[in-house]
C-alpha cells in the first residue's frame, strides 16, 4: 500500500500582456472576485493572504536570471516564476500575493514552502515536493500534498484530501468527507461530523478524533503504524477491526484473539445508525475510545 502523490495539472491559459521581470516585484492585475488564481514557484516561498479588492497583487523578489510570467484568461490568472535561460538550476524566489477572499486558489512548488490564510472561495489546492504546506481557510474543498514536507490545515472545509510521503500531516476542522494518505509521516486529525473518511499509512501513526454520521463510512489501513481512534460516547455503528500481529483495545464491543496466529479481531454493532467502521492493521496496534 503506497499512497500516490499527484501533482495538479494546471489548465491552459492564453498568454496576454507582457512578462514582468525585476529583482524586486510589485505587480497588480484585475481578477473577478470568484475567479481562479494560480501561482507556481519552484524554490523559495509562496505566501497568499486575502484583501477586499478585485485585484491580485504580487510582491516579493526573484533570483538571478528569473522572470515572472503573467497569464490571464476569462476564468482567472496565473503567475509563474521561470528561468530566462530555461535551465533547471533555480534560485530561490519569494512571492507574496494579496487576492480576493472568494477566489479559488492553486499554489504549486517543488522546494518552496506554501502558506495560505483567509480564503473563503470554493477551493484551495496547494502542493510542494520538499516544502511545507500550511493552510488556514474556510472553503468547500481543500487538497494539500507534499512529499517530504509537513502539512498543516486549520479552518473549515466540507471536503479535504491530504497526501504526504515522509512529512507529518495535521488537520483541524474538516467535516463531510476526508481522505488522508501517508507513508512514514504521522497523522493527527481533529474533525467534525464525517460522512466518508478514508485513512492510509505504512509506518506512521494515525491519531484520529471524529464522529461518523448515520449511514457514514470510515476505513483505515496501516502496515505497522498504530491507529488511535477517538469517538464521542454516543457514536453508533458497526465495527469490524482486525490486526495480524498487533493488539486491539476498544470501548465498543469485546476483542477476540485469533485462533491461529497472534492477531486480534473485533466485530460489534452499536445502535442502529448504519454507520460502518473498518480498520485493518498488520503489525501495529488499534485503540478505539472516547
Amino acid at each position: 500500500m503506497k499512497p500516490a502523490i499527484y501533482m495538479t495539472v494546471l489548465g491552459a491559459f492564453a498568454l496576454v500582456g507582457s512578462t514582468a521581470w525585476a529583482e524586486e516585484l510589485d505587480v497588480t492585475r484585475s481578477v473577478a472576485p470568484d475567479g481562479s488564481v494560480e501561482v507556481s514557484n519552484v524554490a523559495g516561498r509562496i505566501v497568499i493572504a486575502v484583501w477586499d479588492r478585485q485585484e491580485v497583487r504580487v510582491r516579493g523578489s526573484l533570483g538571478n536570471e528569473q522572470e515572472l510570467e503573467v497569464q490571464e484568461s476569462s476564468s482567472g490568472i496565473r503567475f509563474e516564476v521561470v528561468n530566462i535561460n530555461n535551465d533547471d538550476d533555480y534560485d530561490e524566489a519569494s512571492l507574496e500575493l494579496s487576492v480576493p477572499a472568494s477566489a479559488s486558489l492553486v499554489a504549486e512548488g517543488i522546494s518552496a514552502d506554501i502558506e495560505i490564510a483567509g480564503s473563503r472561495g470554493e477551493s484551495v489546492v496547494a502542493e510542494s515536493v520538499s516544502g511545507d504546506v500550511r493552510v488556514e481557510v474556510e472553503v468547500d474543498r481543500v487538497e494539500l500534498s507534499s512529499v517530504s514536507g509537513d502539512i498543516e490545515f486549520g479552518g473549515v472545509a466540507g471536503r479535504g484530501d491530504f497526501e504526504s510521503v515522509s512529512g507529518d500531516i495535521k488537520v483541524d476542522g474538516v467535516s463531510g468527507e476526508v481522505s488522508i494518505s501517508s507513508v512514514s509521516g504521522d497523522v493527527v486529525l481533529d474533525a467534525g461530523l464525517l460522512e466518508r473518511a478514508q485513512f492510509e499509512t505504512v509506518s506512521g501513526t494515525l491519531e484520529l478524533s471524529l464522529e461518523v454520521a448515520a449511514g457514514g463510512r470510515l476505513t483505515a489501513e496501516s502496515m505497522s503504524g498504530d491507529v488511535m481512534l477517538t469517538l464521542p460516547e454516543g457514536q453508533e455503528g458497526e465495527f469490524q477491526v482486525q490486526t495480524f500481529s498487533g493488539d486491539i483495545r476498544s470501548v465498543f464491543g469485546s476483542v477476540k484473539d485469533e485462533s491461529f496466529g497472534p492477531g486480534s479481531r473485533l466485530k460489534h454493532v452499536q445502535g442502529s445508525s448504519g454507520a460502518h467502521f473498518r480498520i485493518e492493521n498488520f503489525s501495529g496496534d488499534v485503540r478505539i475510545g472516547h
